[in-house]
């Protein structure tokens, strides 16, 4: 401790007499040791004037309780309480600025994690009650500084899912449209596919089918299998039983 915040050793003793209401203009603190600090106690809104008084206020604020932190139990009840306020249509009464806040922590939360279509994005913050028109604008000034762009969304979209999950353009173009791309958007980014492209991505899908020997057992049921297949994959009838047919030839009668 330096020199200047070490109590006076006269000023530790206490008085022999002291002045009528002194006890009422003082207040102790707990002994150190053996001895026994007495200052004067400060007013509410004065500054500490001597070394006794600073170093008094500076306890007092070590000392001071920290505020106490919800328990489990309270933060478990005022969870079901927003959940139940939530349930009774009752919407969080924040103001507008209060909401732009949560809205923006909740579309970076939601773009940090994939990208996401504006129509996404606008149903994720009408689930959180967030009021539409400032959604909307939210949403608007996102896509202006382009964190949200519905086109860059769709064409890696429909490389994503050509590539991972073998779908052909229908198909995605389902997906596209259930997101909230419109059909220019959507039929601009599958031109990424064409024909080729499509027909020698069923091939590659089927010949990993055909690997067990248990597919050339009954051809007609393979090609059933088969088709099937590339049909819910969104691959056309006549291109789907045309790739099978030929697949399960080259594999089984050559």
């Amino acid at each position: 401790m330096p020199d200047w915040a070490k109590p006076d050793p006269q000023a530790a003793k206490a008085p022999a007499s002291e002045p009528a209401g002194a006890a009422e203009s003082t207040s102790k603190l707990p002994e150190h040791g053996h001895r026994r600090i007495i200052v004067p106690a400060l007013q509410e809104d004065k500054k500490p004037e001597s070394v006794d008084e600073l170093r008094a206020a500076m306890e007092r604020i070590v000392a001071a309780p920290a505020p106490p932190k919800p328990s489990k139990k309270e933060r478990r009840e005022a969870r079901e309480a927003r959940k139940l306020a939530r349930e009774a249509g009752e919407a969080e009464e924040l103001t507008d600025e209060q909401w732009r806040e949560k809205a923006r922590n909740i579309l970076l939360r939601q773009l940090t994690a994939s990208d996401k279509t504006a129509k996404q994005l606008k149903d994720k913050l009408l689930d959180k009650e967030c009021p539409e028109e400032i959604a909307d604008e939210v949403i608007e000034r996102y896509a202006e500084i382009n964190l949200v762009d519905d086109q860059r969304f769709a064409k890696s979209w429909v490389v994503t899912r050509a590539r991972s999950r073998g779908l052909a353009r229908g198909a995605i173009k389902h997906e596209l449209r259930s997101k909230g791309v419109d059909d220019e958007l959507a039929a601009e980014a599958l031109e990424q596919i064409d024909d080729e492209a499509e027909e020698q991505r069923a091939r590659e899908l089927v010949r990993a089918k055909l690997r067990p020997e248990s597919m050339g057992a009954d051809r007609d049921k393979a090609l059933r299998r088969l088709v099937g297949m590339l049909g819910r994959k969104g691959y056309n009838g006549s291109m789907a039983f045309k790739v099978a047919r030929e697949e399960w030839d080259e594999r089984f009668r050559s």
